[in-house]
């Protein structure tokens, strides 16, 4: 692994920073999950990110791990690395604590993204996320997520999604989503040539899009929304 941000050298430093945050919440030294406001391609959206590679399925270093941007920041800001990390760890080691302060921030908010870094951690999680939802009706809620196998086991046993959850199966250039219940997807182009004539392009601004109700807010099944890798 010696390409891109999925190398040794990385996941030996997150690994590091996944296990002091670990002891850190164990110990009750961390206790508060960190919400995301704002930045410059979510705009006015909250989000809350795991751990890249970390909350990731292995697929990802083989496909997006080599040009993670989440991986990027973290490792070049240790405040981000360190919130990644301890949120993770307050998700795995004190549940209760993350999840009512997730439901907490999702309350206050009109549009919330669950991983800006960092993927859907198990099952077990997932439900939270779905309890989440149901528990605010009037948040619109944004996933991407290449966790396939865990939302159609939930679509599987229980039915449709919340209407307020917005799940897209992200794809990539060398990797198809398992989609039997054809959920929209997503995919990324470097260059205008691999555009396909069906899909949507991203507009660059979460908040934009969730305003206009466009973009991802409002893909539906079998539709396809497009990034250019950055």
């Amino acid at each position: 692994m010696k390409n891109g941000y999925y190398n040794d050298k990385v996941l030996d430093k997150f690994a590091e920073a996944m296990k002091e945050a670990a002891e850190a919440v164990k110990t009750g030294a961390e206790t508060v999950v960190t919400i995301s406001n704002a930045n410059s391609k979510m705009g006015n959206v909250a989000s809350v990110s795991l751990m890249p590679f970390f909350s990731c399925p292995g697929l990802c270093k083989d496909t997006c791990g080599v040009k993670c941007y989440a991986a990027k920041l973290a490792n070049l800001r240790p405040s981000v690395l360190k919130s990644y990390a301890k949120n993770q760890a307050l998700a795995m080691y004190r549940p209760d604590l993350f999840w009512a302060q997730v439901n907490v921030a999702v309350m206050a908010v009109r549009y919330f993204r669950f991983h800006v870094s960092g993927d859907i951690l198990n099952a077990e999680y997932f439900g939270h996320m779905i309890d989440v939802a149901r528990n605010n009706p009037k948040t619109e809620i944004l996933v991407f997520t290449k966790r396939y196998e865990i939302v159609n086991a939930w679509i599987t046993a229980n039915g449709e999604l919340p209407e307020n959850l917005h799940i897209l199966f992200s794809g990539w250039s060398n990797l198809e989503p398992v989609n039997p219940y054809k959920l929209p997807e997503t995919n990324v182009f470097a260059s205008e040539d691999e555009i396909r004539d069906n899909w949507k392009i991203c507009g660059g601004n979460c908040f934009n899009c969730a305003c206009r109700g466009v973009g991802c807010w409002q893909a539906g099944k079998g539709e396809t929304v497009a990034f250019k890798l950055h």
